[in-house]
């Protein structure tokens, strides 16, 4: 009598979490959720500024992901930008150049990303006081996220004005930078493939009247980009040697270490394969015999902070 108890409560209890979950079942057959629409979750997730509208910006920090405005390269981050969003659609950038604001279209998209100006941004925070964007790296409407390193901060003119801030001195390079930098240098001194680009390049002078050295030129459009110029990583330098023992032109480059010495890295020209080891060979000649001998060089400098770094020299021999 007691199994047959037992085995009647088994099977009420199954019984009923059948007709349970057949219900739930019936249910969600029943109202199945609609997929949401893209134009909807746009926007339910598209950001707005209608907060800041009209209220004048001044970008005050650009730093990588890790705090620092240098990456790996040497390249440095530098703020520049001004900006007044008047409406979610429209938003008024200044030019350096032209010294005057231009309004140009602002396109808000999903999930806080929007752009203007060709660049694409997130928002992270938007108040009244401050702006915070993350860079977007984006091909063909695709997000790079590996890539999307770089915050920009911006601070209300007001904001500063109240606070008594400096914009010169909130765009100064920090304690973190310099630490950064030493440690770059440090690992550049020990590996070559860790050289990066001096923001102060090599400074060639001349010792004998015979030989006339032209120094790199940087142009102020290689330092505004996010991305290191060729110009800035392998600065080109011009050095012509009369009465030279023969007449010559070659192009190598060559590592500038942190004393000042220097070091032959690759010929920057096409040569034939059975010319190629004895014009390596001529180069190495000029570069110990008359170059290391004539020239006073000074090391390339980040920070204050003397490092090796990778120049192009461009060296031609008269012999008349």
């Amino acid at each position: 009598m007691l199994r047959f108890r037992l085995f009647m409560l088994v099977l009420f209890s199954v019984c009923c979490f059948s007709c349970q979950q057949k219900q739930h079942e019936s249910q969600s057959s029943a109202s199945p959720a609609k997929p949401e629409s893209d134009s909807a979750l746009i926007a339910r997730t598209k950001t707005s500024f209608k907060s800041v509208i009209g209220i004048p910006f001044t970008e005050v920090y650009r730093r990588f992901a890790n705090g620092v405005s240098f990456n790996a390269q040497g390249y440095q981050l530098k703020p520049s930008w001004k900006i007044n969003i008047k409406a979610d659609t429209l938003v008024a950038v200044f030019s350096p150049i032209k010294l005057r604001f231009y309004d140009l279209p602002l396109n808000l998209d999903h999930d806080s990303i929007f752009n203007f100006s060709g660049a694409w941004f997130k928002a992270k925070k938007v108040t009244k006081d401050s702006l915070k964007f993350q860079v977007l790296d984006v091909n063909n409407k695709i997000i790079n996220w590996k890539n999307s390193n770089v915050y920009v901060t911006f601070y209300a003119d007001a904001y500063l004005k109240k606070q008594h801030l400096q914009i010169e001195k909130l765009r100064e390079t920090t304690r973190k930078d310099t630490a950064y930098i030493r440690e770059l240098a440090r690992q550049a001194s020990l590996d070559p493939k860790k050289i990066f680009a001096a923001q102060e390049p090599v400074v060639l002078k001349s010792k004998n009247p015979n030989v006339v050295v032209t120094n790199a030129r940087l142009k102020a459009k290689d330092l505004d980009n996010y991305y290191v110029p060729e110009t800035l990583f392998y600065p080109e330098y011009e050095v012509t040697i009369n009465k030279a023992y023969a007449d010559f032109y070659h192009t190598f480059a060559v590592r500038v270490d942190a004393k000042g010495q220097l070091h032959f890295v690759e010929p920057m020209e096409n040569m034939l394969p059975d010319e190629q080891e004895s014009t390596i060979k001529v180069m190495k000649g000029i570069m110990d015999g008359y170059l290391k001998l004539y020239l006073t060089i000074t090391p390339g400098k980040t920070l204050g902070i003397a490092h090796d770094s990778l120049i192009l020299l461009v060296v031609r021999g008269n012999s008349g």
